[in-house]
């Protein structure tokens, strides 16, 4: 299994994002991990980079529920140009939210690769990888 290169992790809680890094980090699925507590900042990175491929990141692991920018308005918009990049991102909603209308809303968008409850388990970890 080779390491992916970069996960982009979007959340709003420093303690979610430091859990999920160190998992991701021990099962070494991954040999570059950024985090952002903004939606917007991401979706602004992913615009000024979009014909960089080695610049984008593999994989976007976003909350739903945060200030300024929730999870939905990040997939509204990321829907709008992800057409536009040079390389496909793998999405997952990951989220403390168990709430069955969030994941029937989340799987009304096509390009979202699932939906992730918190915390993450080392099996869910592993099919990241896949």
């Amino acid at each position: 299994m080779k390491p992916l290169n970069t996960i982009f992790i979007v959340d709003d809680d420093p303690i979610h994002q430091q859990i999920t890094e160190i998992m991701l980090d021990r099962l070494n699925i991954t040999n570059a991990v950024s985090k952002y507590s903004d939606a917007q900042e991401v979706l602004d990175y992913l615009r000024s980079y979009r014909n960089d491929p080695s610049q984008l990141p593999d994989i976007i692991l976003l909350d739903l529920n945060m200030p300024v920018m929730d999870g939905w308005e990040f997939l509204d918009t990321f829907q709008t140009f992800r057409g536009t990049l040079c390389k496909p991102i793998r999405v997952y909603v990951l989220t403390s939210s168990i709430d069955e209308k969030d994941q029937e809303r989340v799987s009304s968008y096509d390009f979202v690769n699932g939906y992730l409850t918190k915390p993450l388990t080392n099996d869910v970890i592993m099919q990241l990888a896949d």
